[in-house]
């Protein structure tokens, strides 16, 4: 991962750039905020940006603004003098992850960039299991279908206010990991976390578990309790599955929202509260409102900017990415060095209607790990029962279209009724060419190669139009040119 240093004073570059460079970053340096600038514009893949506030041409908090329209998923960290920490807090609200203050302790800066870390990986197992956001290899994107990107923008949006959110999704679509991205990414993230699964409480105990008792409120209460809002105090709370309380706790809850107060169970003191509510559900909650069984106005409350994810079988183009990263997962778990996924398989997964999610593509996937002989997990070792039922069976799948490799590059495929090559509208071979060996793993980077160079001198070398227009996602698009040693600016043209 690359880090970049903002600061006039060459000494302190040093310093930093030690510190970084111990914990293994590329370290890219820039003596005032214009040039900082210039460098974020150069190198998309900047995971750290650490600025200084008071520089020669331009400033920290300016560059801050510009570096984080640039590119919104860089932790920027402001170093500002100890006089100055008005100017920090500034510059957290507008997007800075913290602050250190001068002369910087790298004990402290170490300790940021731990947090920084964390937060990262915390969106990126919310891209692993729901939406996806622009992390390259070693902040590696997982997903890249179109009706994620709206999934994210809101995420990125309600990460830097205080409002309540509403996750709906089926179950297994990774609505938890999302509220703990929306957590680590805010100005909570140093507070606690905590979550409750409203279904898994029996109705007579959830106020207390929410709200805490008194002593002697009911029988069994043999001493004083504090529930989840306490211990949530200065952070976020996570009610899951929050369409199963009751009508009474419904009330409750409203109250906390609306007044920021609530009392124990059996008490009678007021107790204020300042936890962020994020809640979600599977259950159809605008029936539950006509039916009488969910309140309207705490909906509303709620619903302000919902995130709704989508079910792995409405985004299967993703499927790839996500095995290669259960790939890169399991290997470690399991001490595994298993390579790759056999294209039988591959092509089994696709097929598969993922009733469960992304849940249960990773109990398959850690099945396979297990029951897999050999360094490729090949179909068998899948097992996927449901393929019967979706009318695939193991011997049908070498007939079903390649569609992840052609996905992945932003390609679409033509496919001939008889099942041979395929072929564009003009005639010419896309994959094969008269006189090609069959070597598909050469075939496959070729094709690769020909169409982002066909794509970048159509957009002129610009990367943000060109990975829009191929459907890629930005950093996508930065790995493939980095694999292939295409240089975009070969491309680009005023």
């Amino acid at each position: 991962m690359k880090a970049l240093i903002v600061d006039d004073d060459s000494t302190l570059r040093l310093v930093i750039r030690a510190v970084l460079e111990k914990r293994g970053f590329i370290v890219l340096e820039a003596e005032d905020g214009l040039m900082g600038v210039e460098m974020a514009q150069r190198h998309p893949d900047i995971g750290v940006a650490i600025l200084d506030v008071n520089m020669p041409r331009m400033g920290g908090l300016e560059a801050l603004e510009k570096i984080k329209a640039i590119n919104p998923s860089i932790f920027c960290i402001v170093a500002t003098a100890y006089s100055n920490t008005k100017d920090a807090i500034n510059a957290i609200k507008h997007g800075a992850y913290d602050y250190v203050q001068k002369p910087v302790d790298p004990d402290r800066l170490s300790r940021l960039l731990d947090k920084a870390t964390a937060a990262n990986n915390m969106i990126l197992e919310a891209s692993y299991s729901a939406p996806k956001l622009e992390f390259d290899e070693g902040r590696s994107i997982v997903g890249g279908s179109s009706q994620l990107k709206h999934v994210f923008d809101v995420i990125y949006k309600l990460a830097k206010v205080d409002t309540s959110v509403l996750i709906r999704g089926e179950s297994g679509t990774g609505k938890e990991l999302v509220a703990r991205a929306l957590h680590f990414n805010s100005h909570r993230k140093n507070s606690p976390f905590v979550a409750l699964n409203c279904a898994a409480i029996p109705e007579s105990l959830i106020e207390s578990e929410l709200f805490g008792h008194e002593k002697g409120a009911f029988t069994g209460a043999d001493k004083r309790k504090l529930g989840r809002f306490a211990q949530a105090e200065g952070g976020t709370l996570f009610l899951d599955e929050i369409g199963d309380i009751s009508a009474a706790t419904q009330v409750k809850l409203l109250r906390v929202l609306q007044e920021r107060c609530y009392t124990l169970v059996g008490g009678s003191q007021e107790i204020k509260s300042d936890v962020r509510i994020v809640a979600a559900t599977h259950k159809p909650l605008e029936r539950m409102i006509e039916t009488n069984e969910f309140r309207a106005d705490l909906y509303f409350r709620l619903n302000v900017l919902p995130i709704n994810l989508p079910p792995l079988r409405e985004r299967k183009e993703d499927i790839y990415d996500l095995c290669q990263y259960l790939l890169r997962k399991f290997n470690k778990t399991h001490k595994r060095k298993i390579t790759s996924i056999s294209e039988q398989a591959m092509k089994l997964l696709m097929a598969h209607p993922w009733p469960g999610n992304i849940r249960e593509l990773e109990n398959s996937m850690e099945r396979a790990f297990i029951m897999e002989s050999t360094d490729i997990l090949q179909a068998p070792s899948f097992d996927l029962q449901s393929s019967s039922a979706a009318g695939i069976s193991p011997s049908m799948a070498s007939s079903i279209p390649t569609v992840a490799t052609a996905i992945r590059s932003g390609a679409s495929m033509v496919d001939s009724p008889s099942g041979g090559s395929s072929k564009a509208s003009n005639g010419e071979f896309l994959f094969v060419r008269e006189g090609d060996e069959l070597n598909y793993p050469a075939l496959r980077d070729r094709f690769e190669r020909e169409f982002i160079v066909k794509a970048l001198t159509a957009y002129k070398g610009r990367i943000n139009q060109t990975a829009e227009a191929t459907q890629m996602t930005k950093v996508t698009l930065l790995r493939k040119l980095e694999k292939h040693g295409i240089d975009a600016k070969s491309y680009f043209k005023l």
